[in-house]
């Protein structure tokens, strides 16, 4: 919880994650209403019709976002879909009151939840780059699982109150000034400039969604992230047309339970998401992955059995705290595994898969149904998920234990204060950039006067420093030297040779800038850097010294 406060309290987070939490009330509010509007107008057929169109517009704006989502600003992206979605759910309520025909209904309103369906992958995306550390990032993820199932709560709460006092379209309209809201949160939203390829040509569509494909496909090989994922997204496709016909046809509560038994998954989102803040590790994420789907499928298992209304309550406040545990679990580890140059096209990539996934369960749910009858259709679903999980439980669990933890390196590029303010991608893309080096004792590293294109950071062993041949402190582990070269796009001017044999990591000039000019307060603790050391040396007219 300490380290949550402390994400908190950066205001990118804040804006983040709160617009996150109102889109959720609003998102979630409008397809409650929705659902009831559709049941009413054409039943199960017009819920499940609904659902796929929803899934099929947001394949298309995934595409789009897996080819621009590295390239262009997240921020702006963010804040673009957010109005767009707004925009289109308010249509969708002036279409229903204007008596517009139900399939404009359904279909506008389909568009709006796809836009705002690329929320979460955004978020996710952007997130590694305003926090620090692999801690950090989980409790990020944590905070929005708390938000999406406080939003999961008075959002189908919010709409099962309006349809029993007032109508559906009164809902949806309540509902696209959530919506609004959320795109006021977001209005100072900005990202830390971040390292790019320099000239990226045009995206080819198929080549990007491929390649994220491809790279989420290799995490927990074979397949084992992308195969959860589209079965627990298959299911919660399910769901939503399960729970309309549970309310108003099996336990016969009425139209407005449609919006409480939405709630009972909120109120277990609440609870998982509280328990997740205390359990969920950087080292357990893959079994947290594995506990979510099983908290998932065992509950709607049991209800098959017992089709109560108390029942179903239980059962779907259990799914909601399986929610969080997976979403906690599934987005952590997808940012750690995947690369951060292509974590944005990854992320589209497991937005596509699960609306796929969400589209194909509510497309067959309404033909099992026909078929095996309800309880046949949770006990296939949810047994067959609590089962899928259960044989990746050993994948899963070396998984963790094989998951790599900062090491001495990424701790020493950590410690030095030019680096201390970057975000954990950029931190990680640096340290990946860098390349070790190792010289003899008695070999001169960096020569005064020479031009230079290499940073340095010692790892082991000791160098000698002199300037105009006058000795300096020498160099030990976890000191630099090549900054000021650099920086100031001058010649060394200070001489280091290796008095021990000398371990280093060298950083090119064009990685060292690129990851130092994109954050103000790196830039300020590089000039203190390079002002202490240039004062005991100060410009004499002729030489303009280098720390090396």
């Amino acid at each position: 919880m300490g380290v949550i406060r402390e994400v908190l309290r950066v205001p990118d987070v804040r804006r983040i994650e709160l617009g996150w939490g109102l889109l959720v009330v609003g998102k979630l509010a409008g397809n409650v209403a929705l659902v009831v509007y559709a049941y009413e107008e054409g039943g199960a057929t017009l819920v499940a019709a609904y659902v796929v169109a929803r899934e099929v517009a947001a394949i298309g704006v995934g595409m789009f976002v897996a080819t621009v989502g590295d390239r262009v600003r997240r921020d702006r992206l963010l804040r673009w879909f957010t109005g767009v979605t707004t925009a289109l759910l308010a249509l969708a309520a002036l279409v229903v009151v204007l008596s517009g025909p139900p399939a404009a209904v359904v279909a506008v309103a389909a568009v709006s939840s796809a836009f705002a369906g690329v929320y979460r992958p955004l978020q996710a995306a952007i997130l590694p780059w305003l926090v620090r550390t692999p801690a950090e990032l989980t409790a990020t993820n944590v905070t929005a699982a708390v938000m999406e199932s406080a939003g999961a709560l008075v959002g189908p709460v919010l709409a099962g109150t309006l349809v029993a006092i007032a109508d559906a379209q009164t809902a949806i309209g309540v509902a696209a000034g959530f919506l609004c809201l959320a795109m006021l949160a977001l209005r100072g939203l900005r990202v830390p400039g971040r390292p790019t390829a320099a000239g990226a040509g045009h995206a080819h569509v198929v080549r990007e969604i491929a390649e994220g494909m491809s790279a989420f496909v290799r995490l927990a090989p074979p397949g084992g992230v992308a195969i959860l994922v589209l079965a627990q997204t298959l299911v919660r496709g399910a769901i939503t047309v399960l729970i309309a016909v549970l309310a108003v046809d099996v336990l016969a509560l009425g139209d407005a339970a449609i919006g409480w038994l939405t709630a009972a998954l909120g109120i277990g989102g609440l609870i998982g998401g509280a328990a997740a803040a205390s359990v969920v590790r950087a080292t357990r994420l893959g079994r947290t992955f594995v506990a979510g789907l099983l908290l998932w499928g065992v509950p709607l298992a049991g209800l098959a059995l017992f089709p109560t209304p108390a029942v179903a309550y239980i059962a779907l406040v259990l799914v909601g705290v399986g929610n969080a545990f997976e979403d906690v679990g599934a987005f952590t580890l997808i940012a750690r595994l995947a690369s951060p140059r292509v974590l944005g096209r990854v992320l589209a990539a497991t937005e596509l898969l699960a609306l796929l996934g969400i589209g194909l369960g509510s497309l067959i749910t309404p033909l099992l149904i026909a078929t095996i009858g309800v309880p046949g259709t949770l006990a296939l679903l949810g047994g067959g998920l609590a089962a899928l999980a259960l044989a990746h439980l050993r994948r899963f669990t070396r998984l963790d234990r094989a998951m790599p933890e900062p090491g001495p390196e990424l701790e020493l590029v950590r410690g030095l204060p030019m680096f201390r303010h970057l975000s954990l991608a950029v931190t990680e893309l640096v340290a990946s950039e860098f390349r070790p080096r190792r010289f003899d004792s008695g070999t001169v590293v960096l020569r005064e006067g020479d031009w230079g294109d290499d940073f340095h950071i010692i790892l082991s062993g000791a160098a000698a420093v002199s300037v105009r041949g006058t000795p300096r402190p020498p160099l030990a582990r976890g000191d630099c030297f090549g900054e000021i070269a650099l920086l100031r796009d001058v010649p060394r001017t200070a001489t280091i040779t290796a008095t021990d044999p000398l371990h280093t990591l060298a950083l090119g000039r064009t990685e060292f800038l690129t990851a130092i000019s994109g954050n103000a307060l790196s830039i300020a603790a590089a000039d203190a850097v390079i002002t202490e050391r240039l004062a005991a040396d100060p410009l004499d007219g002729t030489d303009r010294p280098d720390s090396g």
